[in-house]
This record gives structure tokens, sequence and C-alpha cells, in this order.
């Protein structure tokens, strides 16, 4: 630790924000009360913090006068800090203090858990390990702080000339509506079977790679070798009936070679297991994002995770909140299959809602985006609407709802906007 101890560089950035209350901003980031050492530091460094985001200043006699156990402590910090110029680089000393302690605490209570037989120790503790590389972010604000943020999203926005502000689905008339996948969001893509639902989030997640934002996808649903094999169909474009058959002529292989040399240029990972649970796909989120900051996650689908020992209804609600949890945690869009009921094909109009997802209306109240699929011509086969898509988007808090007409490309198992082909 280049001979700071743990408490020299606690004392650090307290005296440093008690001189220089300002930089709370800077710290904020990458501390909270409970990285340091001591019930102490820990009192004075929430004072700190409560009295600035309110807008009021925090030196030792405003601390004194809320506990005035802390005055003398205090005192002697202001004091003996020269300064508060290098209390970032304090403050990240502090928190990998911290998270060495936690990891030697975490290793002590795996040893006993897996002593004791507990089944789930390990995925507790790596899911415990992931969340220590997460980025410490604070979670009070001032009114006025917040506003400040808000200006500077429409400056950035303004200054991006228009580009889209989320992550690109590949389909323009989607990213019209949608403006793409937002950080922390959670999107559910509903359809009934047949109408396309792998098919539309592979190519949401080739376009997504395509874009360099490194998806990952949790497959529950298809092995890796179907994902990969669609995926080849999607990215060279020859018929994935004729790729499972083999019937591939050299003209097939020209444009095979040339999908692949595209496609693995694209970063992307793949978690390929049929009874998948809720600990282990936070667990290989968190472990993706750390290793390889993988920008969204792609689940197919959220009715396939468990949750050992939950009834169904109770099952489905948790993994819509911890979903939703993920995405805020991580700070990256994640985007979920989820099935429909079957009730939807006894009516007259079979287009689904989102009061259609099946087991839980927690998904829709989790979701920030639902978007439901429908294919006419699966129910109907002299359907005027052969090769059209339906994507109804039932929620969306950026902006409206409505539907948008998509092409169907059944043969490569993939969507495109109208009139146009696909670009990957």
């Amino acid at each position: 630790m280049n001979g700071v101890t743990p408490t020299f560089a606690e004392d650090a950035v307290l005296g440093g924000l008690l001189l220089a209350n300002d930089r709370l901003h800077d710290v904020a980031p990458l501390l909270a009360a409970e990285h340091f050492t001591s019930p102490k530091r820990a009192r004075l460094f929430s004072i700190i913090r409560d009295r600035v985001l309110a807008g009021e200043p925090a030196d030792a006699v405003t601390v004194g006068e809320i506990d005035p156990a802390l005055f003398d402590e205090a005192m002697d910090l202001a004091s003996n800090t020269p300064g508060a110029t290098q209390v970032v680089a304090y403050a990240g000393i502090v928190r990998d203090n911290w998270r060495r302690r936690e990891a030697v605490q975490i290793g002590l209570e795996l040893v006993q858990g897996a002593k004791a037989g507990e089944s789930e120790a390990v995925d507790a503790a790596v899911s415990r390990l992931m969340a220590l590389s997460a980025t410490v972010t604070d979670c009070e604000f001032t009114g006025k702080q917040a506003m400040h943020q808000a200006w500077r999203v429409v400056e950035e926005a303004h200054a991006n000339g228009g580009k889209l502000p989320g992550i690109t689905t590949g389909l323009s008339a989607l990213d019209e509506i949608l403006g793409g996948f937002h950080d922390s969001d959670l999107t559910v893509v509903g359809a009934r079977p047949a109408m396309g639902k792998t098919a539309f989030l592979g190519g949401l997640a080739e376009a997504a790679a395509n874009a360099g934002k490194r998806p990952g996808v949790i497959s529950a649903e298809q092995p890796a070798v179907q994902l990969a094999l669609r995926r080849l169909s999607m990215v060279s474009s020859v018929a994935a009936s004729r790729l499972r058959a083999g019937k591939v002529d050299d003209e097939d292989w020209a444009a095979l070679q040339a999908g692949i040399a595209k496609a693995i240029q694209r970063d992307m990972w793949i978690y390929d297991r049929s009874a998948v649970t809720l600990d282990e796909l936070v667990s290989i989120a968190r472990k993706w994002k750390h290793t390889h900051d993988i920008g969204i996650l792609f689940i197919d689908y959220a009715q396939r995770i468990r949750v050992p020992k939950a009834d169904r209804i109770t099952e489905v609600s948790e993994v819509a909140r911890g979903m939703k949890n993920l995405a805020r945690d991580l700070n990256i869009p994640v985007v979920s299959l989820a099935q429909v009921v079957k009730g939807v094909d006894q009516r007259v109009d079979k287009r689904p809602t989102a009061g259609d997802l099946a087991n839980s209306d927690e998904l829709t109240r989790e979701a920030d985006q639902i978007l439901m699929l429908y294919r006419d011509e699966v129910y109907n086969h002299a359907s005027p609407d052969k090769g059209i898509a339906e994507v109804l988007i039932e929620k969306n808090r950026h902006g409206p709802t409505g539907f948008k007409k998509l092409a169907f490309l059944g043969e490569t198992m993939r969507f495109a906007d109208l009139g146009r082909g696909s670009e990957f």
C-alpha cells in the first residue's frame, strides 16, 4: 500500500473532506460509510456526506453540533491534514482495503459453509466476490444535483449530434421509437411459441456485438451450438435448414467463410445451461462485467430461470426483480425473453398484451420496456402479411408505445426493417 496504512488513508480522506467539502462529489462514487474500519470514522463520513448533500457546510464545528463526541477528532483531522489534493487517491486506498477485508471474510464464510455441507455456499461466495468489483455509487442526491445531472444528459445528447442514445437494436424502425436499449433498463420481449423470439433475441445480440457493445447471452432454452448455427445463418444469409442438412454449395461456402470472419471479430459470451438459477445468472453476469466489461445482457428466457424452493408465481416474481436489480447494479441493459399465456390463442385478436405475460405481474411492473412479437401467418396460413412481423410496444418509459412492422426472414431466422436486408 505504498507505506500508507488503512488508518492514515481514512484520516486523509476525512480531513480532506472537512477542508474542501466540494471534493465529496469526487469521492462519493468510490466510498460509502461501510468502507471505514471503525464505526466512529463511518459516522463522521456520514455526517460530512449528509451536510454536503444538503448544501450545508461540514467542518469540525458543524460536525460537533450534530455529534459532540466527534468534535475533537474532526478538529484534529482538519488541523493535521495538509490539504485535499490527493483525496481521491486516498479514497481509492480506503475502498481497496475494504475489498480485501471483505474478500477475507467471504473466504472464511465459504470454508465454514463448505464444512457444514451447505450446497449453495460456493454460489453465494462467488456472487459476493463479484459484487466487490462493482463500482460504488452515491445514492443520495439533492434536487439541485439531480437537475444538474439531467442538464448534463441534455447537453451530451445535443453534442452527440442526434445519435442514438442507447445500444442499437439493429432495426431502425425500433430504434426510432425506443432510442435503443438504455443502461440500467430491463426490457422484456414476450410472444407465443413459433413467433421467432429466439431469432429476435439473436438479432439483437448480433447488432449489439456489431456495435462493439460486447453482449452476454444466458441461454436456458437452447444449447450454444444451436445458437451458433442460428448466428451462422444470420451472418452468412445461408438458410439454417441447409446448414443443418449439410446442403451447401460453393457459393454457400464462400458466404459462410465471410460470415464467420465477421462474426469471430465481434465479442460475445454465451452461458448455456437448461436449469440455471437466479443466483447463478447473477454470478455469471457479474463475472462477465468484471472480466469482459459486457455492455448488455440477453436472457432466454425469464420463466426458465429457477429459484430453489420457491413456488412458480414467487419464482418468476423474484426473477423479475433480480433481473432489474442486475441491470441497475451493473449499469447495463438487460433484455429477457418471456412466455405468454396460452389463453391468447383462444381470442379473436391473438396479439398479446403486457397482461398476457405468464406467471407474474412482477415482470410487467419491473420492466422499463415491454415488447410483444406477433406474426399473423402463424395462425392464418392465408394471411396477406406473410413474412411480416409486428412488434407491439406495450410499455416504454423513454417514449411512446405503439407498434412497428418488420420483415421476418424465415430461412435465415432473422428480422429486418421492411424493404431492407440484414446489415449483419
